[in-house]
């Protein structure tokens, strides 16, 4: 049996209660109140790990935006060109040749379990999607779309392939185009990224 007992004056109570009680009623001059209920501690409890927890979610949102945003483009300003007004479902479609070989561009880049880009792709054919309510001029060039493919593509590299050791040109529409990453896309645009491996 748990023993109530006030420490001033000896007395045995039968609860905590009834021992607070007492204590309040006969010795509220030496009872000190504790500094928070235990109310107030489960509210600030929950506060604190609510902050933790929304801190973890920005920590993790900046380093998704840093990792989609630290592309291998080389554009470091957007073109200035006219962005469509209002929803856009655009498909252009891309094709990569490196040495000769047509490289796959694989489906459902830009697309996540959490998150659907307005650019990405679908299925295996290099048919980009263009999909957006509210276009930007950064959302609708190729570096873009490279940059959520996590591969480099400038006027020096596509993937691991530079011109140090070959040479990288870019036909849009079956014309030469120096624009690369700032390539700003246009419906059902035909695009060829190809490099050729300078023979040794």
């Amino acid at each position: 049996m748990t023993d109530y007992s006030c420490t001033s004056c000896q007395k045995t109570f039968d609860s905590a209660e009834a021992l607070e009680m007492h204590n309040q009623a006969k010795h509220a001059e030496t009872v000190t109140a504790p500094l928070l209920t235990s109310r107030q501690k489960k509210k600030m409890r929950n506060w604190v790990v609510a902050l933790i927890i929304i801190g973890f979610l920005i920590f993790g949102t900046t380093l998704l935006v840093k990792k989609s945003g630290s592309g291998n483009s080389d554009w470091t300003s957007l073109p200035d060109v006219a962005v469509p007004v209002g929803p856009i479902h655009w498909h252009p479609h891309l094709r990569i040749v490196i040495d000769g070989r047509e490289q796959i561009i694989p489906k459902d880049i830009g697309i996540t379990s959490t998150v659907h880009y307005p650019l990405h792709t679908h299925e295996t054919d290099g048919v980009l999607h263009l999909e957006n309510n509210n276009p930007t001029a950064r959302t609708m060039i190729l570096g873009y779309f490279f940059e959520l493919w996590g591969k480099t593509f400038n006027k020096d590299c596509i993937f691991d392939y530079c011109t140090d050791k070959g040479t990288l040109k870019m036909l849009v529409n079956g014309k030469e185009n120096t624009e690369y990453g700032n390539y700003f896309m246009q419906d059902r645009d035909e695009i060829l990224i190809e490099y050729t491996s300078t023979a040794s």
